[in-house]
């Protein structure tokens, strides 16, 4: 419980939720992009883009217009891979990085939608020898050779990151980032996503950290105009209050807002410092996190596997 003689200063003064997609037209309502962007008042602003390239002019445009304000950007996708993973597919460099530069150059996604996931994910599985995979999980008509539509039996590198083991622990089933498609999947959203993330790294070089990736795993050093970008995963903040949810209410505009909200009770208590920094086995597992994997935002740390 927290002191009440304790005055906590936030982190953050706007919080944004991103729900992602990876459709391949134009789309809105269920199943698409939504962005909860929570700064006065008590309630979020919720937005739907139809399409990645509309989704992203409005994150330079919210991020140009917050220059004095300190912004917390929480988005629905995988931003690391297992360890190992940069290796497995040839790359040199810091891990994360190399992965991100690799899959930004390997994609195309215009601003109908239309995109190459599947090839993408095909060219990186190609470089595998020891059999298909990593990356599964495709409509039948895109299966060949380098993707298949169904799990393999063995992969050359893990399934899961230390911190999707750590909520699997806890009775909790996060989709792996090798997964494409089907119920659940976060690996076309992570392929889709990733390049947009570095537009916008490179639009507004130094203002941009990606936790923990560029920050350590601790709470950043927040100033004016600092972007923090944080995976979320949003059904971690489910609440009871969703099943009275209006059933004319598409639910992901109640999931992006309710974790926006989530966020900024957790900065305002002093719980997001701790979630910043979460308490993990060893040096050489926070070496994996922060060069490779990432972690959860909110997933407290790995003791259940020590």
């Amino acid at each position: 419980m927290t002191d009440p003689r304790v005055v906590l200063v936030p982190s953050f003064d706007r919080y944004v939720m991103v729900d992602w997609s990876a459709a391949g037209s134009p789309v809105r309502g269920a199943d698409s992009i939504w962005i909860a962007d929570l700064a006065d008042g008590d309630d979020a602003d919720v937005s739907n883009p139809s399409t990645r390239a509309a989704a992203r002019h409005q994150l330079l445009q919210l991020i140009e217009r917050s220059a004095a304000e300190r912004v917390l950007i929480g988005i629905d996708a995988s931003l690391g891979y297992p360890a190992g993973t940069a290796t497995l597919f040839g790359l040199r460099g810091t891990p994360w990085e190399a992965m991100w530069h690799e899959i930004t150059q390997l994609s195309d996604d215009d601003d109908r939608n239309r995109n190459n996931r599947f090839a993408v994910a095909a060219e990186l599985n190609r470089r595998v020898t020891a059999g298909p995979g990593p990356f599964w999980g495709c409509p039948p008509a895109r299966a060949g050779v380098d993707l298949r539509s169904t799990k393999p039996q063995v992969f050359a590198v893990g399934e899961f990151r230390r911190t999707e083991h750590c909520l699997r622990g806890r009775g909790l089933r996060p989709a792996s980032a090798w997964q494409l498609f089907g119920a659940g999947s976060v690996g076309s959203q992570t392929l889709t996503a990733v390049p947009v993330l570095s537009v916008l790294r490179s639009h507004f070089p130094g203002r941009i950290e990606v936790w923990p990736f560029t920050t350590g795993l601790d709470a950043p050093q927040t100033r004016p105009g600092v972007v923090v970008v944080a995976e979320v995963w949003p059904t971690m903040f489910q609440a009871e209050a969703d099943r009275d949810a209006d059933a004319e209410q598409v639910k992901d505009v109640v999931q992006v807002r309710r974790t926006a909200l989530g966020l900024r009770a957790a900065d305002r208590s002093g719980e997001l410092v701790r979630w910043l920094a979460p308490r993990l086995a060893g040096a050489g597992e926070i070496e994996h996190v922060v060069g490779e994997e990432g972690w959860i935002l909110g997933v407290p740390d790995d003791a259940h596997l020590r």
